[in-house]
């Protein structure tokens, strides 16, 4: 009896296995499975979100979603708890720009990283002589996808089943590039696999997955409703998209005909799926395109899937009679919500050291204002093999402000480095100005050569200790009745330099928190230890500002700063450059003032006081308002002795993830009593 009993409770456990493969999540006992087939699209999908509304609306449960590329976004957030309403948060407030970049954690980058990182548009690794690329094959990684959705999916682990592990059942669909042939995924990683549905095969690198490498699953099942009927489901509703391709198009453009020829097959194969459906809702989407990411467009598709559901209506409540729904109950899960998620913090000591040899890192940069016109920068950096990390860097300038610079850095300890660089610049038309009008305009060569004896690149912090040499040479120069400068054809001297920065804010061009400081200290010399047979002269720079929050949107960002100089004979390049929105346009030690559009030459001790009013007004668009207070004296005793200068500056910028800031600003300043206006596009380089 006892080994009866035994046998019997042995053969219990090895059944509830499949028992459990076999349940059916948010279903009652008797009533059919209904599956919802959520198609890819990119931003299109976004009408899948008001679609979910109407369908939660009408009390129709949904046991299962299975969905191909943004469809798989969708319904992963779907099948985890997210209500239609959470997911339309998600939707409207994330930065798909950024989701979309490969610029990782800013808090795992040191400080010089984190602002590289805010000057091009583009970057990517690349691994050459043997290097192997762990994610090859595509434009952009991904990183960032994947930590999104590891936050809005969080408490889920990389092994589970999705069709019993989830609230509701769930699968995607991928497709395999080994064997060109699609995937269903309901198993394993849930990140994993919605970024492999989602991988545009050529945009997104594929994502390796056992013997498998994944790409975008709408190459092959865009709609895969042939996949609910596989996986068990009675009753069967998709949603697809209807972009109005027909006759009535020209296809005059080469985007025309790629969607077409490209889209023909997909287009095919998806009619085709439409015989496993009982309801097909399609939502006319027409005059917008899978890249349709804006703010204004992801509402707007929300909206144009709310309204094709109910149209449907009617006939999605007799899909839920016919289900054998309870007509009281509510199938709408409310499990998850976005404001009880956990932050996940992650060690802020652990910064990412982007040292892997043999890999090369290509950055691209562009921008446009109205002082320095269109410029183009390139810069390249190699991590050489061996026992020291060596970085060989090329950066490559395009303008009227044209530069290249090479560089070798020995990285012997973590984060701390010594190396050499040389720069040369070409300035072809530089303007000086005389209180607001121009006086001068020059064309010169600059060079600098940097031999960097020590410096630490930390997370917040970097300093440097240095020795440099920097050499001046006008080819021409035009003057007029208002110039009051004497350019010498040759300046050159040798300088030794220490320099000290912190920062903390949360965001190079907009903060909302976070406090920013730099000290510099540079003495010059032209024989390494006399200037002019004299002591040498030396400048003396410093700036702190910090930014207070008022409210969610309004932040105050008061700044002091100032440069003294020390000594005789000053060279006129390192006079004091004041003026423009930011620090270091023409001259490292140029120092900005709000209302003052070009930079003028001020006395030798400069020292001011400004105060920005930064105002969010929705999404990514600011309204600034700047006030800055100046004095300026040859000696420092009576720098205070003055009339105090003083500038105005308005402002507006919508803050693109991709191109960075793109505005134009309006000013007036008490020293030269003009008004200026300043357009101002891309990242500052």
């Amino acid at each position: 009896m006892k080994r009866t009993i035994l046998c019997l409770m042995m053969l219990l456990l090895l059944a509830m296995p499949a028992m459990a493969d076999t349940q059916k999540p948010d279903s009652v006992q008797g009533r059919k499975k209904v599956a919802l087939v959520l198609s890819g699209g990119g931003a299109l999908g976004a009408a899948h979100v008001g679609a979910l509304k109407v369908i939660e609306e009408a009390g129709l449960p949904v046991d299962m979603v299975v969905g191909t590329s943004i469809g798989s976004i969708v319904g992963s957030l779907y099948s985890v708890g997210y209500d239609s309403d959470e997911i339309a948060t998600m939707f409207t407030t994330m930065d798909w720009s950024e989701l979309f970049l490969d610029r990782g954690n800013p808090k795992r980058l040191t400080l010089s990283e984190r602002e590289a990182r805010n000057t091009y548009v583009y970057e990517r690794e690349f691994y050459v002589r043997g290097g192997l690329d762990p994610k090859p094959g595509g434009v952009i990684r991904g990183n960032n996808i994947e930590t999104t959705f590891e936050h809005y999916l969080q408490d889920y682990p990389d092994s589970i089943n999705f069709l019993r592990d989830l609230p509701r059942q769930f699968a995607c669909v991928a497709t395999n590039l080994v064997t060109d042939s699609a995937v269903v995924l309901s198993k394993g990683s849930l990140v994993k696999s919605i970024r492999s549905s989602m991988s545009i095969p050529g945009v997104f690198t594929p994502v390796p997955m056992g013997d498998m490498v994944l790409v975008d699953g709408g190459t092959k099942n865009n709609f895969a409703a042939d996949v609910a009927r596989e996986l068990g489901a009675d009753i069967v509703i998709g949603i697809r998209f209807d972009m109005g391709v027909g006759k009535d198009k020209r296809y005059r453009t080469l985007m025309d005909v790629m969607e077409r020829s490209i889209g023909s097959d997909i287009t095919r194969r998806s009619k085709e799926n439409e015989k496993y459906c009982d309801l097909v809702i399609t939502v006319p989407v027409r005059g917008f395109s899978s890249g349709s990411f804006t703010h204004g467009a992801i509402k707007t598709l929300m909206e144009k899937g709310e309204e094709a559901a109910r149209e449907k209506i009617d006939d999605i409540k007799k899909l839920k009679e016919l289900a054998g729904a309870s007509p009281d109950k509510d199938y709408t899960l409310h499990l998850r919500q976005i404001e009880n998620l956990k932050v996940i913090e992650e060690d802020p000591h652990k910064l990412i050291d982007r040292y892997e040899p043999n890999a090369m890192m290509a950055s691209l940069g562009v921008r446009y204002d109205t002082e320095d016109v269109a410029a183009v920068q390139f810069r390249g950096r190699y991590f050489m093999p061996g026992n020291l990390k060596n970085e060989l860097d090329l950066t490559l300038r395009l303008g009227l402000r044209s530069k290249i610079r090479l560089g070798f850095d020995i990285q012997p300890w973590d984060f701390k480095k010594m190396g050499v660089s040389y720069e040369f610049w070409t300035n072809i038309h530089q303007e000086f100005f005389n209180k607001g009008k121009k006086s001068d305009c020059l064309s010169y060569i600059y060079q600098h050569a940097n031999l960097k004896l020590f410096s630490l690149d930390a997370m917040n912090f970097d300093c440097e200790v240095g020795l440099g040499w920097e050499h001046y040479h006008v080819f021409n120069g035009l003057w007029n009745e208002k110039s009051t400068i004497d350019f010498p054809a040759n300046e050159n001297y040798f300088n030794y330099h220490v320099r000290l920065r912190y920062n903390n804010e949360d965001s190079q061009y907009f903060p909302r928190r976070g406090m920013r400081a730099e000290a510099r200290y540079e003495y010059y010399t032209d024989n390494l230890a006399q200037w002019k047979g004299h002591s040498g002269f030396s400048s003396l720079m410093a700036m702190y500002q910090v930014t207070l929050p008022i409210t969610a949107t309004t932040h105050l960002r008061p700044r002091v700063q100032g440069r003294l100089l020390f000594g005789k004979d000053l060279p006129v390049m390192k006079h004091n450059a004041v003026g423009g929105s930011t620090f270091g346009k023409f001259f490292s030690h140029q120092l900005p003032m709000a209302g003052l559009g070009h930079f003028e030459y001020l006395d030798n001790n400069f020292v001011s006081a400004s105060l920005r009013l930064q105002q969010r007004i929705v999404g990514p668009h600011y309204i600034l308002l700047d006030g800055s207070v100046a004095e300026h004296n040859d000696e420092i005793s009576d720098i205070f002795k003055r009339k105090v200068l003083w500038g105005l500056q308005l402002a507006y910028y919508y803050n693109s993830a991709v191109l960075g800031p793109l505005g134009a600003s309006i000013g007036w300043n008490s020293y030269t009593h003009r008004v200026n206006v300043y357009v101002s596009l891309g990242f500052d380089f």
